[in-house]
């Protein structure tokens, strides 16, 4: 399986390059991240002049003959950055019908999470991409430091994501070519039920489902919960 990375960050050890990379990695193909950063004078170029230059057109191709795709960006002002939204309109429709495309975004702030749904779903769905029903969104204390995080730890929660969309994206692809998906959830590698079981010791009627929803979601209320 070739997965192919297109990450929006400024650099190639931005936030967004690295969580691409991650991405692909969980899905267990081998990747190439492309920082669209030096594709910014071609994409302008294609968006005034109506068709893309050489090397954009090979990376058109790339995306193409790809069996996945991993697509990043910074969030900034609340919506994906311009250079990723620019690529992705020059980028010719038909690429990615069928294709698995996989979603994630950084910043530095929780509060727009929200933007994979709002603004990036709905244009990949648009050019019927196949896209995994999980995404990641990486605010800056997602990314483990000490103390930090939504759960007090070290990104566990990030990592759970990751290796949750990987597999989706895996399962996608196998659909894609006609396969069986054998990708399932790596219960080994997920955060296990018992230790939610110690978070809360006053649940014990907690069914297994329960359990593992509080164990990837810290903020998971069970339903007859929101009754009271």
């Amino acid at each position: 399986m070739k997965v192919l990375g297109i990450s929006a960050g400024t650099s190639e050890t931005s936030a967004s390059t690295r969580l691409a990379q991650k991405i692909a990695d969980a899905a267990e193909g081998g990747a190439e991240i492309i920082g669209l950063k030096p594709y910014a004078r071609d994409i302008a170029d294609a968006i005034t002049r109506g068709y893309p230059s050489e090397r954009l057109a090979k990376l058109f191709d790339a995306v193409d003959k790809a069996d996945a795709l991993v697509a990043v960006t910074p969030i900034y002002n609340a919506m994906p950055s311009g250079l990723f939204i620019s690529f992705f309109d020059v980028l010719p429709e038909e690429t990615l019908q069928g294709k698995p495309v996989a979603l994630g975004a950084t910043g530095g702030s929780p509060r727009h999470s929200l933007v994979i749904e709002q603004a990036m779903r709905p244009m990949f769905v648009y050019m019927h991409a196949m896209v995994p029903t999980t995404a990641v969104y990486a605010a800056t204390e997602d990314w483990g430091a000490p103390g930090e995080g939504f759960e007090g730890s070290t990104g566990r929660t990030l990592g759970n994501r990751i290796l949750r969309e990987g597999q989706e994206l895996a399962n996608l692809v196998a659909v894609a070519k006609g396969l069986t998906p054998n990708h399932g959830p790596a219960q080994g590698e997920l955060d296990e039920a018992p230790q939610a079981a110690e978070e809360h010791p006053d649940r014990s009627d907690l069914s297994s489902a329960e359990d593992a929803a509080i164990a990837n979601f810290p903020d998971f209320v069970p339903f007859d919960q929101l009754l009271k």
